[in-house]
């Protein structure tokens, strides 16, 4: 503590008692205190020095008491009380405790469990990186110190969390960044939640020189020992930083050209029937978002989110390649990141929203017709193919999953379910489906599908495509067709026979046995059971 001056003209009144103020210097900062709590003060600073003589680390302690005796002054004193009274100074130093009490090494341990006790209520517990026990930046040592467990437990945590969810490193370096370092011991007192008294002061110090002198001891002994091996350790200790950052970097270069050629540059790679051909991304997200200004947030969303990401990756890979580990190059690492997590909770955001059209289910069924027949054929109906010149054409140019016009989306593939009838004759029913937010728009969706099926004599005729307005957008809408075969009858589709020639006597059930197939775009049939 500075010297006082004696302030001209600076009285404080006081139950109408005028009392003189002294200005002092606590560690930088500027205090007017009364008179008898600055003498208070000082003779309080005095028997600490002299009690702490031939203690080791005495400078350091008293330099921390000092440190603390400004920090709650400063707490004190508000826009209405600008001096420090002498009450104020006697709670300070009950706080702090008497530096007499803590010499007699016969009373020391009697003495400290009673200050301990007295001066529980004033620790404050704060979160602070322990570096002295750091891998990396002390954070898990930190919360170790502040929930009182072993700090590896909180190291097997962070990695159980990486491995499984993936989000463990960056939660590190968040907490790296924005956890403040335990600097001094005050510090380190708060992040075990001890009271801060001389005596913690003390403690705290002495374990601080011991640590110290253990592990300067424990590396002299090593570099001693085996100097070579150090070297060895730090030579492969850099190669391997190297190559990780030259993967990292590798990773992130290839994501830069994938991001460059299908995101920003809109490549077309999605195969589709019809004029055109092909869709990019962008073009298919707009046949699966739910509205038009959804398609803006999440292309921003996801340029925010990839362009994040890849600088991040390059960044780190020439962080760990050049060492460049400073400040603003962690600075940077933790804007990349945040800049990320908002594109990604953009993309997110639209994600969920469009995720709400595919909760609900909706299914309607209508009959197409009954036959008393031994066989019914089944017809793919093709669309007729124009000749060119002297050849037939074959194809029918069905290369994509979907074929798109101006108001429609068509679909190839039709479903067929085959269950057992329970008459003499063939019931066919024709089912529609699709999602959305709510059964009723799920219904209405369901009911938008066209198909074209038709029964005559024992000929089922039916289109191999269905299709249902672009405004509907991609639903899970499906065309399934039903076939109830009676006992000896067969279903015949090109060179595929279908039919339950035994009666499964052990199933009471039995007519709900059934097997499946589907017809595909070009006529083909495969059938499944």
């Amino acid at each position: 503590m500075d010297g006082a001056k004696y302030g001209r003209n600076q009285n404080h009144q006081k139950q109408f008692k005028m009392k003189k103020t002294v200005s002092v210097n606590i560690k930088g900062i500027n205090f007017l205190i009364e008179e008898d709590a600055y003498e208070l003060l000082q003779d309080y600073l005095d028997r600490l020095k002299e009690s702490l003589k031939n203690e080791s680390g005495s400078q350091e302690i008293i330099e921390d008491v000092e440190l603390r005796i400004a920090e709650i002054s400063s707490s004190k004193l508000s826009d209405s009380k600008t001096v420090i009274e002498l009450n104020d100074i006697k709670e300070i130093l009950a706080a702090l405790g008497d530096p007499e009490d803590f010499i007699d090494e016969e009373n020391q341990d009697e003495t400290g469990e009673n200050q301990t006790k007295a001066h529980e209520q004033n620790s404050e517990k704060r979160l602070f990186r322990d570096a002295d026990n750091a891998i990396l930046g002390g954070v898990c040592a930190g919360i170790a110190n502040y929930f009182k467990i072993d700090v590896v437990i909180i190291r097997a945590i962070f990695i159980v969390i990486f491995f499984a969810a993936g989000f463990g490193i960056p939660v590190y370096i968040i907490l790296w960044f924005i956890v403040p370092k335990a600097k001094s011991t005050i510090d380190r007192l708060r992040m075990k939640g001890r009271p801060i008294t001389v005596e913690t002061v003390r403690e705290e110090v002495e374990n601080a020189a011991e640590n110290f002198k253990k592990g300067s001891q424990k590396f002299a002994n090593k570099m001693r020992n085996n100097d070579h091996y150090g070297q060895q350790v730090s030579r492969a200790g850099r190669i391997l930083s190297m190559l990780l950052g030259l993967g990292i970097v590798g990773i992130g270069l290839i994501w830069l050209v994938v991001f460059i050629i299908f995101g920003i540059g809109s490549a077309q790679f999605i195969p589709v029937q019809g004029d055109y051909g092909f869709l990019s991304a962008a073009q298919f997200g707009e046949l699966v978002l739910s509205h038009s200004s959804d398609y803006s947030t999440f292309w921003w969303g996801a340029l925010v989110a990839g362009s994040c990401a890849i600088i991040f990756m390059l960044l780190l890979g020439a962080m760990l390649i050049f060492r460049l580990y400073n400040k603003w190059s962690k600075l940077s690492l933790l804007a990349l990141f945040l800049g990320g997590l908002t594109g990604f909770i953009m993309c997110a955001t639209v994600g969920m929203s469009t995720g709400r059209d595919f909760i609900t289910d909706g299914e309607i069924e209508r009959e197409i017709g009954s036959v008393t027949t031994e066989k019914l054929i089944v017809i793919p109906n093709l669309e007729k193919l124009e000749n060119i010149s002297e050849f037939e054409v074959k194809s029918n140019g069905q290369h994509g999953f979907i074929e798109l016009d101006e108001k429609y989306i068509k679909m190839h593939s039709i479903d067929f379910k085959y269950t057992r009838s329970v008459d003499s004759a063939f019931h066919i029913r024709q089912n529609f489906q699709a999602r959305s937010h709510s059964h009723k728009a799920a219904l209405a969706k369901s009911k938008n599908i066209q198909h074209s099926i038709e029964l005559r004599g024992d000929s089922l005729i039916l289109d191999t495509e269905y299709k249902f307005p672009r405004t509907d957008k991609l639903r899970n809408q499906e065309v399934e067709i039903i076939i109830e075969i009676p006992i000896g009858g067969e279903v015949v589709i090109g060179n595929q026979i279908i039919s339950f020639d035994t009666i499964m006597k052990d199933d009471e059930d039995y007519h709900h046995y059934r097997e499946k197939g589907y017809l595909k775009g070009n006529g083909n049939y495969r059938h499944y059971d």
